[in-house]
C-alpha cells in the first residue's frame, strides 16, 4: 500500500527519491525539494501526483528545464532519452544565463506570447489582408493552402529558411506531405514537380504575412528576410502570345460557338412552341460573356482582375475608350485605354444586349463579379486548335491575351513608353522584361550586320 511522502526537505535529488516519491501518495498540498547539489533546482510533487522538475532564477522566477512540461518520472524510465544528469545540466546552464545578465523567465514568457502560424492567420492577418488586399482571399488560400498543414501549430518566429528547407525539397520533388500521405493510407501518387517561379511566389506570400506580423511589433524580425529564391531563368518564356494566325482562329472558334449556341437556343424553341410550353428568351449577337471578354482582353491588354472588375461607368462608347480605375489595377494607379474599331463595336454590341446598362460589372455572373472563364475558354481553345501547352513548355492561358496584345504593340514598332502605359506597368523595366524582341526585327538586324561586314 502506498503511504505519503513525508521527508520533504533541501537534500540531494537522486534517482532513489524519485523512485521513492513514484511509488508515494500524492500529497494534500503541492509540495517541494530543493536540491542541495545543483542550486536552483527543484523538484515539485502536485497533489495530483506529477513530479516536475522546476530552475530557480530568482526571486518570483522560475521555470521548466526546457520550457516545457518535464516530468521526473521519465528519468527512471530505462526506455526515455531523458536522464536526471542532463536535468542537472540544463538547470546549470539556465543558471549561467541568469548570471550573465539575462532574464530567461522574461525571454520565454515573450516567446510563449508570439502565435503559431495558424493562430496568426485566423485571429490577425487573415482578417486584415481580406479587407485590405484586393487579392486577400487569394493570398490567405495560397498561405494556408501551402504551408498550414505543415506548419500551423509553428510559432511564427520560428518559420525561419532552415524550417523552410525540407518543405521546399519537397514541393521541387513533388512528394506528399506526410498528412497527405496519411490521407491516402500510403498509397503512392503521381509525383507533380512544382516550378521555381510557383516556390518563389508562396515563400513570398508567407514573406509578406511575416513582414505584417514585425509592423504589428508581434515579432522582432522578419524570420524569413534574407531567405533564398529559387534560380530561375527571367527571360524563359512560361505563357506565350497567340499569334496571327492563332489569333484569327480563336475569333471563329468563339464566333462559331456563339453561332452554335444560337441555332441551338432556336432549336429548343421550336420544339417548345410545339408543345406548348413557354419558350425561352433568344440568344442575341453573343451567347454568353465569353466572346465580348476575350475581345475586350485582346484588343486592351487588360490584366484578368480588371476586366473582370470593369463597371459600366468607366466605359466610354462616345469618346471610345475605357478607365482601369486605381482601385481595381494591379499598380494602385488609374489610367484611361484607347478602343480600337473592334473592341467599341464589341462593347456596344453587348451593352445594347445588356439592356444598355448603366451600372454594374460589365462582364458579370447573374449581376456579380466573374470568377473564372477558364472551362469555357480552354474549350474554345481546343476548338480553335491552339496547343496550351506547346513542345518548348511554354502555355497559352488568358494571360496570353493580355501577353498578345503587347507584343503585336512592340511588333508594330510603339514605343516602349506608350506600351509602358497602355498596359499599366510600374516602370520600363517590367515593359521591357514582359516584351519580347520581334524575331523578324532580330533576324534584320543580323542580316544588316553580315551584310556590313561583307560590303
Amino acid at each position: 500500500m502506498e503511504t505519503q511522502w513525508s521527508n520533504y526537505r533541501p537534500q540531494p535529488i537522486r534517482i532513489e527519491l524519485i523512485r521513492a516519491l513514484a511509488k508515494a501518495a500524492p500529497p494534500d498540498t503541492s509540495k517541494e525539494i530543493r536540491d542541495t547539489q545543483t542550486p536552483g533546482l527543484i523538484l515539485r510533487h502536485e497533489k495530483s501526483g506529477s513530479l516536475l522538475f522546476y530552475v530557480q532564477l530568482g526571486r518570483g522566477k522560475r521555470t521548466r528545464p526546457w520550457d516545457k512540461r518535464c516530468d521526473a518520472r521519465q528519468v527512471i524510465d530505462p526506455q526515455s532519452p531523458l536522464t536526471l544528469s542532463a536535468v542537472k545540466d540544463e538547470a546549470l546552464r539556465l543558471l549561467g544565463r541568469k548570471i550573465a545578465g539575462e532574464d530567461v523567465v522574461a525571454q520565454r514568457r515573450a516567446k510563449r506570447a508570439v502565435p503559431t502560424l495558424r493562430e496568426y492567420l485566423d485571429d490577425t492577418y487573415g482578417p486584415w489582408v481580406k479587407q485590405n488586399r484586393r487579392s486577400g482571399e487569394q493570398t490567405l488560400a495560397r498561405i494556408e493552402a501551402c504551408f498550414g498543414e505543415q506548419f500551423g501549430a509553428v510559432q511564427i518566429s520560428e518559420l525561419t529558411p532552415a524550417a523552410l528547407e525540407p518543405w521546399r525539397a519537397r514541393r521541387k520533388e513533388g512528394k506528399p506531405t506526410r498528412a497527405q500521405a496519411k490521407r491516402t493510407n500510403g498509397k503512392q501518387r503521381k509525383a507533380r514537380t512544382v516550378r521555381e517561379e510557383t516556390i518563389n511566389r508562396d515563400i513570398s506570400a508567407l514573406r509578406a504575412a511575416l513582414a505584417r506580423a514585425v509592423k504589428l511589433k508581434i515579432i522582432d524580425e522578419n524570420p524569413l528576410e534574407g531567405v533564398e529564391t529559387e534560380e530561375t531563368d527571367r527571360h524563359r518564356r512560361v505563357v506565350r502570345g497567340l499569334t496571327a494566325d492563332e489569333r484569327s482562329s480563336l475569333l471563329a472558334a468563339l464566333r462559331a460557338r456563339d453561332d452554335e449556341k444560337r441555332e441551338g437556343r432556336a432549336r429548343a424553341n421550336k420544339w417548345r412552341e410545339e408543345r406548348g410550353y413557354d419558350l425561352m428568351p433568344p440568344i442575341g449577337t453573343f451567347a454568353d460573356v465569353l466572346t465580348p471578354a476575350v475581345i475586350v482582353s485582346l484588343e486592351t491588354g487588360l490584366r484578368r482582375s480588371e476586366l473582370f472588375a470593369l463597371e459600366w461607368p468607366y466605359v466610354d462608347l462616345e469618346h471610345r475608350e475605357l478607365r482601369v480605375v486605381g482601385a481595381t489595377a494591379k499598380t494602385y494607379e488609374t489610367r484611361d485605354v484607347p478602343l480600337s474599331s473592334l473592341a467599341h463595336k464589341t462593347l456596344r454590341d453587348w451593352w445594347l444586349q445588356c439592356g444598355q446598362p448603366k451600372a454594374g460589372y460589365v462582364f458579370s455572373a447573374d449581376g456579380g463579379r466573374l470568377g473564372s472563364l477558364k472551362k469555357s475558354y480552354h474549350a474554345v481553345l481546343d476548338k480553335a486548335g491552339i496547343e496550351r501547352v506547346n513542345a518548348k513548355g511554354e502555355r497559352v492561358n488568358w494571360h496570353s491575351l493580355r501577353h498578345t496584345f503587347g507584343s503585336m504593340l512592340a511588333a508594330a514598332g510603339v514605343d516602349p513608353k506608350t506600351i509602358m502605359e497602355l498596359m499599366g506597368h510600374a516602370n520600363l523595366a517590367t515593359t521591357q522584361r514582359y516584351l519580347h524582341t520581334d524575331k523578324k526585327r532580330k533576324r534584320a538586324a543580323v542580316e544588316q550586320l553580315g551584310g556590313q561586314q561583307h560590303g
